[in-house]
């Protein structure tokens, strides 16, 4: 198609070119025009100089095609006699596309769930929804609709943040984050509500991933093995710097205690980044390629969390025009807050001795991006999603009629459900929305913890069915992504 219209346009020009150097000569001449000149010179003659400038184009690329493969001959001549041939290199890379991941544990907390499983029920009876907030209020001094998680230990992680936010305080200034004048004995601000809640949150699934671990601590124990356990956090990109450092501050003080993950801190990797829920995969994706490609055998942990029940993001999400009210933004965000932790490992990975099944299989994730916002006006396209969808079916060398079912994070009230029906009514017409849909936005909302939920609710129907079930993550404003969890017995096409 762009081929065609680049000729087109090639042919417009030249016509334009013939024609004004003809029209000009027969003005400066004097010419007086026939029949026969305006079939000679306006129509043929502007053909043949077209089908000229397209010989000479053809005639260039391939006096370049014939000088690089001369170029690359003498190179190809001098390689080493191991040096992988072409086809091979194109074999490894078809391999990689197709590779898997398994994922050792999942573990998340969020309003109507503190499990995979209990979210995949939630998502199903489509129950409990959001209610109205008994604390927030929106500028007009209404409740807002909101879901909560109940009974967080707020106070505690409270006290844990405003315990580290000197020694955070001071290091930001050795770094030049932080003013020189500010004296360490200044008044501190109290650690951010939202900050708080999502820290709290995410605290629990953490600790649970790493006992999840516990089978594998002799290995992470053993001096002659140098596997390391990597930790990607996700924090929000609205959180502040201070935010994201106290966080990340927090979650090495954690992990640095041995007696609590069972493994010496020598052996973690740490970094916090400011990502999305789409972007978080989009990234780890990128370090498990990384780490199959140089043949470690590390473990990735995946871990974000994120809460607008503060009086702060409720405001932020109010001027963006983005808070979800009845009367005025019928289809805007419902304000959540959840946290999700994943355990992913290397094909090769050893299985847990006293295994009952072996882990579900990760194909790689296809991640596109929407040329315009799913929340802005007009017309809700699909076009993406259905892409990104066939791009991880063929990531997984997987036929439409193997999938088996659906996870997704869309809902009923956002154009988020327009995108997802148009999407698996054209290229999923063989699945019963009622049977094989599972549905988590409505009831635990959306945010950095959303893709992560997605897929490992995805793994347990995938496990429970014993079938391929496909994750799609739609929570995002832009970022779209798609992933094929498949039970052990199924691993390969």
């Amino acid at each position: 198609m762009k081929n065609l219209i680049r000729g087109a346009a090639l042919l417009v020009a030249v016509c334009c070119a013939v024609w004004l150097a003809v029209l000009w000569r027969w003005r400066a001449t004097g010419h007086d025009m026939t029949a026969e000149d305006f079939v000679i010179y306006l129509l043929l003659l502007p053909l043949v100089v077209f089908g000229f400038v397209l010989a000479l184009r053809w005639a260039w690329r391939g006096a370049v095609a014939q000088q690089a493969a001369a170029a690359a001959s003498p190179a190809a001549a001098g390689a080493s006699p191991g040096a992988a041939a072409p086809g091979q290199a194109v074999a490894a890379e078809e391999a990689q596309r197709h590779a898997t991941a398994q994922l050792l544990c999942a573990h998340l907390l969020c309003a109507c769930a503190d499990s995979p499983q209990a979210l995949l029920a939630a998502g199903q009876s489509g129950q409990p929804l959001p209610g109205l907030d008994a604390s927030l209020q929106n500028a007009e001094g209404l409740p807002v609709m909101s879901a909560r998680i109940p009974d967080l230990p707020v106070d505690a992680m409270r006290a844990a943040l405003t315990s580290l936010q000197r020694s955070v305080r001071r290091a930001g200034r050795d770094a030049g984050a932080v003013p020189l004048t500010l004296d360490d004995d200044a008044p501190m601000e109290p650690p951010a509500e939202h900050l708080q809640r999502a820290l709290a949150a995410l605290q629990a699934p953490l600790m649970q991933a790493l006992q999840s671990l516990q089978p594998w601590h002799e290995r992470f124990a053993d001096p002659t093995n140098i596997s390391l356990l990597r930790v990607l956090l996700a924090c929000p990109a609205w959180w502040s710097e201070g935010d994201s450092a106290l966080a990340e501050a927090w979650l090495r003080q954690l992990l640095a205690d041995e007696g609590s993950s069972g493994i010496a801190p020598a052996r973690f990797v740490i970094d916090c980044q400011a990502l999305g829920s789409v972007e978080l995969w989009a990234e780890a994706d990128r370090r498990l390629h990384s780490l199959n490609r140089d043949k470690r055998r590390d473990l990735l942990l995946l871990a974000a969390c994120h809460s607008d029940l503060s009086d702060d993001a409720i405001a932020m999400l109010e001027s963006q025009r983005r808070l979800f009210s009845p009367g005025q933004h019928p289809k805007g965000l419902i304000p959540s807050e959840a946290a999700a932790v994943l355990v992913l490992a290397p094909p090769d990975w050893p299985a847990a001795p006293d295994a009952a099944t072996p882990p579900v299989q990760l194909h790689r994730p296809a991640v596109m991006k929407r040329d315009k916002s799913i929340e802005a006006a007009g017309s809700v396209s699909s076009q993406v999603l259905a892409e990104v969808l066939a791009a991880a079916l063929g990531a997984a060398q997987l036929q439409v009629a193997e999938v088996a079912a659906v996870v997704c994070d869309a809902d009923q009230h956002t154009p988020r459900g327009t995108e997802l029906f148009g999407t698996t009514l054209k290229v999923l017409p063989h699945l019963d929305p009622a049977e094989h849909l599972c549905m988590t936005g409505g009831v635990a909302g959306h945010g950095e913890a959303g893709a992560l939920m997605v897929v490992a609710t995805a793994a347990v129907r995938a496990l429970a069915d014993q079938k391929p079930c496909l994750g799609l993550a739609l929570g995002d404003s832009h970022w779209r992504l798609a992933l094929l969890a498949r039970p052990p017995q199924a691993s390969t096409p």
